[in-house]
């Protein structure tokens, strides 16, 4: 078993996110949409190995059954990763350095990415409880999601 390393590693270089294609399924994405309008986060439960989906997938990626049954997880949560970017895609420095995590909420088995608000980037670590920060008039869309704070 290979120990887990805790130490932060700092990569110089830029990352042309371009050449990616990102695919969201559209039922998942629009049962996230209709409970992010009462504040909520919406996922689908596999009957089958009880896995849980964030956004909720039709079909389990572990069993390959169709999944119907929605579930409300947590809007708190912890940090599975981060990234700092003290740059912007062009290399121009940031007049703040903005932290992307990687969330894993309660309830889910997956995760989501946001906007992490912290006084300090060098305090952000793996294990980080957080949680949600919801705009003040929620719409159905993904900016409901204003940004994730510690707690």
């Amino acid at each position: 078993m290979i120990d887990e390393e805790r130490e932060t590693r700092e990569v110089h270089d830029s990352w042309d996110l371009s050449l990616y294609k990102w695919k969201i399924e559209v039922d998942g994405q629009k049962l996230l949409l209709q409970g992010l309008k009462d504040k909520k986060i919406l996922g689908r439960r596999c009957g089958t190995c009880s896995t849980v989906y964030v956004p909720g997938v039709t079909y389990c990626r572990k069993c390959f059954v169709d999944i119907e049954e929605v579930v409300e997880v947590g809007t708190e949560g912890e940090v599975t990763t981060f990234t700092v970017n003290l740059a912007d895609v062009r290399g121009n420095p940031l007049d703040e350095p903005q932290v992307i995590c990687n969330i894993k909420l309660e309830g889910s088995d997956t995760w989501i990415m946001g906007n992490l608000v912290i006084d300090d980037w060098r305090k952000v670590r793996v294990g980080m409880p957080v949680k949600i920060h919801f705009r003040e008039q929620t719409t159905g869309e993904l900016a409901d999601i204003e940004y994730f704070e510690p707690l």
